[in-house]
């Protein structure tokens, strides 16, 4: 290989030749392949490929000219949020195009005052969503987090000597050659060069899912196509180095790491079938909002041309019946208060302002609304797909399990040894995993494959016995859970020794919370902190065993009690004095220490000895158990104990120990570590996992009863997926054997293959980017609507590609800036709690559209058919006027809307099926529509007749829609008869509407204070507008009224009478009518998330 590889070279052909690409920008890379896969080569062929150097690295000359090649090592930005794109986002919204027409034609035809209150209201429209989405961009932005700024490389100058040389990430180049150590964040994807690679451990969670750092190695992986996940002889830009240290060569940078081809997925869109006409129809939809937008958007937009083709009818009608002659102003006039009446003026107001409400409430809840139309979106999914990595877990390893080869728990002695049942104890977590208190029970049952499934929701019982049937006695269960509880002072010796042996092989430290509302924190490998935590809620916490300590430590009443501030401490007759450490080594998996055991009285010192690691590497070195030989059928017996529990989804790993005398602790400083691990007593198990949140079982039992299918796409091992998705519920224990699959099963299935499974899988494991978009494509193509939540890279293709993407706040830049709703608790719950808000908010606007669309369809029945009252002069009387007709369609209509749609959430939200949520306009809203328009249209001009024709002897006058005079009193009369009738009968129906089928004495009226207050002040409005002179017949131009009042009053009656009959009869209607149940419902009856979350 020679340095021409590198060669500036603009001839694309060449650079294809020779491995590379020129990058087309000089921002990114864009293509850096090499001719094999770097993770299945030796790393001696992909540092010649590269054309790089083991020892001196990079020349600086050739450094500078693959930085000019291949660009800066960064990732293409994501674009900042631009307050001009929201504004026009909230203009270019159809029903806002529409009433800016209006707004137009208004002033055209000198009708100021109803252009002024159109205007009015699409400024309030327009200022209300673009301030609460610019606030919401604004906090999403101040979450981003800072990547890795600087990496270490070797590189020479001329060919000479090399150095060591601190960089900006962004000069990071391919070839280049990085030193990683203990707490390095990678710069850019690289192979681990043999030779040069000590106990590497790398968290890449954010990448794969994994909630374990992964031990790196140099050795190629035979498997091309594995998940990146198992590419162990790589590392990945962006992980954080938890452990050991390793050079690497960089194989790609830029847009070409795994990050960046993420980065780059999130671009493309859901492949397209449509060809010919049918291609550019959609084009067109997509143009006009009613394709690729959320489908509150897609609903409103369809609305909005709907009601303008309605509304250039009706004014075509208006003037027609002038017989397009001679058109007076008034009918002009006219013309456009009747289009305008047929538009909800206020609609796209109360919509923004309904989701600004329903956003700040989210907000107060953990869940940040990018978008405020994703609320709306999360009513109708019918799938949840989640991560599981700190999302459905806590994202830290605890310990679950520890397993005692002893016959019981007895106290402060030694139990016989029993290795074929053993002692099993289970430790309590609770929201903070580092917190270093919590009980330790002792199970009462034995570890079996049968029971492989933790239960994390209730406390373990003891079961009665064959012959019994008796119902359990409660003060009896209460006794039995005490005595199973440890007390720190009170351990049987094996238990003791075990707990010894997690907190001192062991390097991993717990640090106190400063203010009394933090958590715990800690630092070390997250398997070693899970066990010092473990030990310390034993009594045996590290620092206490380590350092001196006054003459009488013994506390009981520190170990008793519920003190927070210190972890509770066991009696101990010394301190301990670490000699030498053999640390873990990824190729033996285990690690070693010996201590110096100082007593207080200066008698029996000793060497304590003790060792960790994976079972069957440990079984290696162990030759006795409690004193007894460790033969085959004991180890037959322990290796059982270590199937089941992790068949739970444990990662189990075996304990030892062992004696020397004080005089050899010269010998042990010196020992190899062959010879030093050797004749160890084995001393116990402890299963270890990332457990799931507690609020996930009930939020999980939610989403089931809601007929939403919950499921988990994780990076993780099938078996530790398996096992969390049993606990929490997304799996019943006789699931089919499709529910469980792996990323490569699941991809190797073509998308006819995966069309024809009767259902997509619950739980795909080693999941990779590609997968997660598979599935969402998979879930659409079967005409369903799914959220994806996720915190990590991995998720943002399928966060984009979801109909409502939900990030965590504590993720990852490109995941949040991918969706449409953040997390700040990375809260599986909260996501739930936002489903809930979403259905609440779908019928809060179900229930406004009906109320302002039935009021409108009341408006234009009474203008449309007032066109046939003729006066003397053959001009049609109006019984509204057109300002009349605007105080209805905005003032009047518009705050009642608001409040309904601010209604509280029913308690039902969650009990009902999605596809309850997929339309607003169904054939029950159009019947309901249809009646109540019809009713109030009917009865407010039946009231206009009977004042001019049942009073007055039906003289209709000469220019009553223009001047007030004498001859115009019954016009005048029966206009406010109308006027009054119509808009008090809209303050009646906003009440009706808070329920679809429940009549008016059958809801909580007092729920919803500001609805009451709109109705009654509304109502009350009336008066004035009917007395003041001036603005009673000059502005809307109708009377004052007497007795008319009764009438009012009267077909208000009317109107209640007909409304409650109709909703009866929907009841019965609805009672006597199948109501489809979810297909699967939680194992748990019982269980909801309101009993395992605070409320907010």
């Amino acid at each position: 290989m020679t340095t021409e590889k590198y060669t500036t070279n603009t001839n694309g052909h060449d650079n294809a030749e020779k491995g590379f690409s020129r990058a087309d920008t000089g921002a990114t890379a864009t293509s850096q392949s090499l001719p094999f896969k770097p993770h299945t080569a030796p790393s001696s062929k992909v540092v010649d490929a590269l054309n790089g150097n083991t020892s001196k690295g990079l020349d600086e000359q050739d450094a500078k000219k693959r930085f000019e090649q291949y660009g800066p090592n960064r990732l293409k930005p994501p674009k900042k949020p631009s307050i001009i794109n929201i504004i026009l986002r909230q203009i270019g919204n159809a029903m806002t195009v529409i009433l800016i027409a209006a707004m137009a034609t208004s002033f055209g035809t000198m009708d100021y005052i109803s252009g002024g209150v159109i205007g009015a209201l699409v400024i309030l429209n327009v200022t209300v969503g673009t301030y609460t989405e610019w606030q919401a961009e604004k906090t999403v932005a101040s979450l981003e987090s800072v990547g890795a700024p600087q990496a270490t490389v070797i590189r020479s100058a001329g060919g000479g000597d090399s150095s060591t040389k601190v960089i900006a990430v962004e000069e990071v180049v391919p070839g280049d050659l990085v030193l990683l150590k203990n707490g390095d964040i990678v710069p850019a994807d690289g192979r681990v060069i043999e030779g040069h690679c000590s106990n590497l451990e790398c968290d890449e969670a954010f990448l794969t899912g994994e909630s374990l750092p992964v031990a790196k190695q140099s050795d190629p992986i035979d498997e091309e196509d594995c998940p990146v996940g198992d590419r162990l002889s790589m590392v990945f830009s962006g992980a954080q180095v938890t452990k050991g240290r390793a050079r690497v060569i960089i194989t790609s940078t830029g847009m070409n790491t795994e990050i960046g081809k993420i980065a780059q997925a999130l671009e493309s869109k859901a492949k397209k079938t449509e060809t010919g006409f049918a291609a550019y129809w959609y084009k067109f939809k997509v143009v006009m909002g009613v394709a690729e937008t959320t489908p509150l958007q897609i609903k409103l937009n369809k609305l909005a041309y709907f009601l303008l083709g309605c509304a250039i009818v009706i004014a075509i009608i208006v003037v027609a019946s002038t017989g397009f002659k001679n058109v007076p102003l008034s009918v002009a006039t006219y013309a456009v208060a009747a289009a305008v009446s047929i538009l909800p003026a206020s609609l796209i107001a109360v919509v923004s302002l309904t989701l600004a409400r329903a956003s700040t409430d989210l907000a107060q809840r953990n869940a940040l609304v990018r978008r405020m139309d994703a609320i709306e979106a999360l009513a109708g999914v019918e799938n949840v797909c989640s991560d599981k990595t700190g999302t459905l877990t806590v994202g830290r390893m605890v310990v679950r399990k520890f397993w005692v080869p002893a016959l019981d728990p007895r106290s402060n002695e030694s139990a016989p040894l029993n290795t074929r049942r053993g002692q099993a104890y289970s430790f309590e977590t609770g929201s903070d995993p580092f917190y270093p208190r919590g009980e330790v029970r002792s199970d009462r049952e034995e570890i079996s494959p049968g029971g492989a499934v933790l239960d994390l929701k209730r406390k373990p019982q003891r079961k009665s016995s064959a012959d019994t049937v008796a119902e359990p006695d409660p003060d009896a269960e209460e006794l039995n859970l005490q005595e199973q509880v440890i007390h720190v002072d009170e351990l049987e010796s094996g238990l003791k020794d075990l707990a010894l042996c997690a907190s001192l092989c062991n390097q991993a430290t717990l640090t106190r919370p400063k203010g009394s509302e933090d958590q715990w924190d800690a630092h070390g490998d997250p398997t070693e902190i899970a066990l010092q935590v473990a030990a310390h809620k034993l009594g045996h916490g590290k620092p206490f065993l380590t350092h001196s300590r006054p003459q009488n430590p013994h506390r009981p009443d520190s170990v008793r009690s519920g003190h927070s501030g210190r972890p509770p401490i066991a009696g101990s007759r010394g301190r301990y004095e670490q000699i030498i450490e053999h640390p873990f080594d990824s190729t033996v998996k285990r690690m070693s220490i010996a201590y110096k055991f100082i007593p207080d009285d200066g008698k029996d010192v000793h060497v304590q000895c003790l060792l960790k690691g994976a079972v069957e590497r440990v079984f290696e070195k162990c030759t006795s158990v409690h004193g007894e030989p460790l033969n085959e059928e004991r180890k037959k017996d322990v290796m059982a104990k270590v199937d089941a529990l992790a068949a739970q989804g444990l990662r189990v790993l075996a304990l030892c120990g062992k004696k020397l005398p004080g005089k050899s602790i010269e010998q042990v400083k010196t020992m190899p570590r062959d010879e030093f691990e050797n004749d160890f007593t084995f001393l116990g198990l402890a299963g270890i996992f990332d457990p799931p949140r507690k609020e996930s079982p009930g939020a999980v039992a939610d989403c089931l009863r809601a007929g939403i299918t919950p499921r988990m796409l994780t990076g993780d091992h099938p078996a530790t997926a398996t096992a969390i998705a049993l606990n929490i519920g997304i799996l019943e224990k006789a699931y089919s054997k499709d529910a469980v699959m792996t990323g490569q099963q699941f991809d190797a299935l073509s998308e006819d293959e995966i069309d024809k499974l009767p259902e997509l899988p619950l739980v795909v494991a080693r999941c990779a980017p590609e997968t997660k978009v598979r599935m969402v494509d998979a879930i659409h193509r079967r005409g369903q609507k799914t959220v994806m939540t996720g915190d990590g890279v991995n998720d943002s293709p399928a966060l984009k590609r979801a109909d409502v993407g939900v990030g965590m706040g504590t993720g990852s830049d490109v995941a949040k800036q991918s969706s449409r709703i953040v997390l700040s608790d990375d809260n599986f719950s909260t996501i739930i709690r936002a489903i809930r808000k979403g259905r609440s908010v779908f019928k809060n606007l179900s229930k406004f559209l009906l109320y302002l669309l039935s009021g409108n369809l009341a408006e234009i029945i009474v203008l449309m058919i007032g066109l046939a009252f003729k006066d003397e002069n053959g001009q049609s009387v109006f019984p509204l006027s057109a300002v009349a007709a605007l105080w209805i369609n905005t003032l009047a209509a518009g705050p009642p809307a608001l409040a309904l749609g601010l209604e509280p959430t029913a308690l039902d939200a969650m009990d009902q099926s999605p596809h309850a949520f997929h339309q607003i306009f169904t054939l029950e809203f159009y019947i309901d529509l249809v009646f109540y328009g019809i009713l109030m249209g009917a009865l407010s001009l039946a009231n206009f007749v009977i004042v001019l024709w049942g009073y007055f002897p039906g003289d209709l006058g000469r220019y009553c829609n223009e001047t007030d005079s004498e001859i115009c009193n019954p016009v005048f009369q029966a206009r406010a008869t109308c006027f009054a009738t119509l808009v008090i009968m809209l303050m009646i129906h906003g009440l009706e509407c808070k329920h679809f089928t429940k009549g008016i004495m059958q809801v909580n009226l007092r729920d919803n204070k500001i609805l009451l207050w709109s109705v009654l002040v509304l109502a009350l409005g009336t008066f004035p507008v009917v007395y003041i002179p001036v603005i009673n017949d000059r502005v809307f131009l109708h009377g004052s009224l007497k007795w008319e009042w009764g009438i009012v009053f009267g077909m208000i009656l009317v109107y209640l009478g007909c409304t409650e009959s109709y909703k009866w009869g929907k009841r019965v209607y609805f009672r006597r009518t199948h109501v489809e149940e979810p297909k699967r419902g939680p194992s748990d009856k019982t269980l909801r998330m309101e009993n395992t979350i605070a409320p907010a």
